[in-house]
């Protein structure tokens, strides 16, 4: 893997940081009643890992602890704010949960409240862009506990069978929200804790080549992303990315 240049490592720290540190401020919000519900993005921090290889063209749909991607994208720090107190200037005119965003200028497509919504969609944007000359990308987000939805799974195969340039970012914190995950996804399809954790980790789902990233380590997440990043535009194919947080 090429390594990341101190700019670049610099650039993602600066986003982690203040993504941990909106974290903060919007807890103290929400503890003290003057907000009525927040949601963190901590240890998600190495999303924002993505944003120097991506492109003004390229679009995202993000999952709701994605904060950090969403400062290293350029969100103004203003909006999560005005999200959170359910302002007027909010994305959503504050109707929408905090952690929800839109910005057309950033090309962040609207989040979705029913996980897993939101890979069909990207498979939508990603037929629009495919042709076009400078090879844009399309990202999608989701947890763990989403990659059993029956649309998420749909994604995965229409991106396969279109060959369409879609970066599908498992973030996988083994849980989705109280239930565990372990060997119970595609990518975990043993039965138990023991056996999933001994079990060989799949390479490919409906031909589409599976990547495992450790999130907690951010430089290794910008190198393999790189790589990662490179052959999609080359290739203009899907790619999974099982980022473990």
């Amino acid at each position: 893997m090429n390594s990341p240049d101190k700019h670049e490592l610099l650039a993602v720290y600066r986003a982690m940081y203040t993504a941990r540190q909106i974290d903060h401020c919007e807890q103290q919000v929400t503890n003290r009643g003057e907000a009525f519900f927040h949601v963190s993005g901590s240890g998600h921090e190495a999303t924002a890992a993505l944003a120097p290889l991506l492109k003004p063209d390229d679009w995202l749909h993000c999952h709701y602890r994605d904060k950090a991607l969403l400062v290293a994208r350029g969100l103004p720090l203003k909006q999560f704010f005005d999200n959170l107190y359910c302002k007027r200037e909010s994305s959503s005119a504050g109707r929408r949960m905090s952690a929800f965003f839109s910005d057309p200028e950033l090309h962040v497509l609207s989040m979705v409240t029913p996980t897993g919504n939101n890979a069909l969609q990207s498979v939508g944007v990603a037929q629009a862009v495919k042709p076009r000359a400078n090879r844009p990308i399309v990202m999608c987000a989701v947890g763990d506990g989403t990659t059993q939805q029956g649309e998420f799974l749909e994604g995965i195969a229409e991106a396969a069978r279109g060959e369409l340039p879609v970066l599908f970012v498992i973030e996988d914190n083994h849980w989705a929200i109280s239930t565990p995950t372990a060997g119970r996804t595609f990518y975990s399809p043993a039965s138990s804790l023991e056996s999933a954790a001994n079990s060989p980790r799949p390479t490919e789902f409906h031909g589409v080549p599976i990547h495992f990233v450790d999130g907690r380590d951010p430089v290794h997440t910008l190198a393999a992303y790189r790589e990662i990043v490179t052959r999609m535009r080359d290739d203009r194919r899907p790619a999974i990315v099982v980022l473990e947080v």
